[in-house]
């Protein structure tokens, strides 16, 4: 805080003084003040100390009165360094002065909401001292940083909110349960256009981490853009982070998609029909009307990443869905030369993500080359076990396969399998579906379909 004035920031002394006093009339309300504020809220050097002596007793679980506490601050290192203060007057003070408990609960949240407000002025002025010492080239880094202290400030004061009761929860719980209730589907979340994957699922639940998973090759990208395509045609608005492929690429791909025109002949524009240039303008239609959002900026960190998707979210309370296409493009916020570690930072955050918007997150990942040395190639959970918390913090993990990219046969030509290997709050199992190639898209197979009553083997 170079360029403040610590004694103007906002306090409450005798909010701080008051809340104290509470715990020594009635000690039972130190797990209540804990939960809430830690030694840092306070301003009053006093008041930090008795703070940290009445945690001191509480972990040692001694019974808190004013002897026992003015015995516990005297033995801090903080009393022999300011031997000019007089804890034994200033706890019988603090006894004696504290009305009552009855605004204990009002002494506590000033004392929170002071604190917060000093938070804010400190990081601002951080954020100040930053811009005033970035050249022009770096303003955007300078930008990211600020944001990121922004949210890491905000999470910092909603993570001491505490357990919450029950009886408070049942309220949204149930209206969810009377939403479904009265649904015409057994969907309880946004479909994923492929009937047995919502069999499974029950649809893309909010808050969960979906993780996509696959060697190249296999059509990662292309199985989350057909659900992305799905969700598209049922108007619910997507946001797509594309670190490899550029926004050009990605529309090129969904105009074939739509207009199920093939995708070399589309990216040629040679040898079309009046019918395809008919699909092509449907194809236009339905994507300047939908609510699509692409990010391709490459090697985006969890902070901007984090940042972008809140303002997208922001302005389009309806968001449905995020899609990261992949994961081990993404750069971490951390210089570590442990790369796993990284990637177990970056799966945290993008699980996080997912609660704190209350939105699908779907992310897609590469596996490693162990996969290659099998004979049977199709992926494992252990797989992706390398690959830092994934399998950890992964709601869903599905494992994209196409044996016809090692042994194509007559049986097995546009024949993919998704297999849904984790699902925290479900089943799982596999999935057959139709890989049309030519418009690069994943398409649900008909119940008649001969390649429906294959064996697939899972097993190494």
């Amino acid at each position: 805080m170079k360029n403040l004035d610590k004694n103007s920031l906002p306090s409450s002394i005798q909010a701080e003084k008051a809340a104290l006093g509470c715990l020594l009339l009635e000690p039972n309300l130190w797990d209540d003040l804990a939960t809430q504020i830690e030694e840092k809220d306070f301003t009053q050097t006093e008041n930090k100390i008795i703070y940290r002596a009445i945690k001191k007793l509480s972990d040692q679980g001694t019974q808190l009165d004013t002897l026992t506490l003015i015995e516990a601050v005297s033995s801090d290192e903080e009393i022999k360094k300011n031997s000019n203060l007089n804890f034994s007057s200033y706890i019988k003070d603090l006894f004696e002065e504290t009305p009552g408990t009855s605004n204990f609960s009002n002494y506590v949240d000033i004392v929170k909401q002071t604190s917060s407000l000093r938070k804010l002025i400190e990081t601002a002025d951080e954020i100040s001292s930053t811009a005033f010492t970035t050249d022009s080239f770096s303003s955007d880094d300078a930008i990211t940083k600020a944001e990121d202290k922004i949210l890491k400030l905000r999470d910092s004061i909603e993570r001491k909110s505490g357990p919450q009761i029950a009886k408070d929860l049942v309220g949204p719980v149930y209206e969810n349960i009377d939403i479904n209730l009265k649904s015409s589907g057994p969907l309880v979340g946004n479909s994923t256009g492929f009937k047995y994957i919502d069999n499974l699922t029950m649809g893309l639940q909010k808050g969960d981490l979906f993780i996509i998973a696959g060697r190249p090759g296999m059509g990662k990208t292309a199985f989350a853009m057909s659900i992305a395509c799905n969700l598209l045609i049922d108007e619910v608005p997507v946001l797509l982070f594309s670190m490899e492929m550029s926004s050009r690429s990605i529309m090129y791909r969904l105009f074939s998609s739509f207009s199920r025109v093939d995708f070399k002949r589309l990216q040629e524009a040679k040898n079309l029909s009046e019918q395809d240039f008919r699909d092509i303008d449907d194809a236009s239609t339905i994507l300047s009307k939908s609510k699509l959002f692409i990010d391709d900026t490459p090697g985006l960190s969890p902070s901007e990443l984090i940042s972008r998707a809140r303002k997208v979210k922001r302005e389009n309370p309806d968001l449905g869905l995020i899609i990261i296409d992949y994961l081990q493009l993404m750069n971490s916020d951390r210089n570590s030369e442990n790369r796993v570690s990284e990637m177990s930072e970056i799966s945290r955050s993008v699980k996080s993500l997912a609660r704190d918007l209350d939105i699908t997150v779907i992310a897609l990942s590469q596996l490693n080359r162990a996969v290659e040395n099998r004979n049977n190639k199709r992926p494992l959970m252990s797989d992706l076990r390398e690959s830092g918390a994934l399998e950890q913090d992964a709601d869903l993990v599905a494992f994209v396969y196409r044996d016809e990219y090692y042994n194509e046969t007559p049986e097995n030509k546009g024949l993919a399998e998704v297999n849904i290997a984790k699902h925290r709050n479900g089943k799982t199992g596999k999935v057959k579906l139709h890989f049309a190639s030519n418009i690069i898209k994943f398409e649900n197979l008909a119940d008649n379909d001969p390649a429906m009553s294959m064996p697939t083997n899972y097993e190494d």
